[in-house]
């Protein structure tokens, strides 16, 4: 019997050492719900599980690590100080103004749940069909919903992140491409809906 009981207690403790990612995870859950409750304008997709699923145990322990080196007062919250003194430590020195609006982009206090929803939504494709639909007119100069195939090709292998060949056939198998146009209206569908059948 007492052996029984030892071990009863100590499946106990165990549970409670694996609660705390839970119980960090719950608050998060439950602070995007009532964010993404009424306030108009653009409805923005929220993680309502466990974010802690979202990465790998070695991606969270580095974002742990980038978390404590930004939480510079070490109290387990990243404020206006830790952000200033981040910007400081670059060579930067940041207005009150900008880092109230990077703040902003959390709904609640930046503790490293909230961190990793951040990136979560970041990583994981969040944008909204109308941000991605702005992104392409603003290469859309003639207005038509459609760019050139060779234009678009040009522009993901020579600027910014730069795409190798492989990565844009990858991309183009899906691409809705029609006589030589990328029809992006459809594509942003593609992306964020995936293919549909009609």
């Amino acid at each position: 019997m007492p052996k029984e009981g030892k071990e009863k207690k100590e499946k106990k403790e165990k549970k409670t050492e694996d609660a705390p990612a839970a119980e960090d995870a719950a608050p998060a859950a439950e602070e995007e719900s009532k964010s993404s409750g009424g306030g108009g304008g653009e409805e923005k997709k929220k993680f309502t599980g466990n974010v802690f699923a979202l990465f790998s145990q070695g991606q969270i322990a580095e974002f742990k690590e980038a978390f404590t080196m930004i939480d510079n007062d070490r109290d387990g919250i990243i404020g206006e100080g830790d952000l200033a003194a981040i910007f400081s430590s670059t060579g930067r020195e940041a207005d009150s103004k900008t880092i109230k609006e990077m703040l902003k982009e959390c709904p609640a206090q930046i503790n490293f749940t909230h961190f990793l929803t951040l990136f979560g939504e970041k990583l994981h494709g969040t944008d909204t069909e109308s941000a991605l639909r702005d992104a392409f007119k603003l290469f859309d100069e003639e207005k038509t919903g459609k760019l050139h195939e060779e234009y678009i090709k040009d522009l993901l292998q020579n600027v910014g992140d730069q795409y190798s060949k492989d990565e844009v056939k990858q991309v183009w198998k899906e691409a809705p491409i029609e006589g030589g146009q990328l029809d992006y209206l459809k594509f942003v569908l593609l992306i964020k809906r995936g293919a549909q059948e009609e």
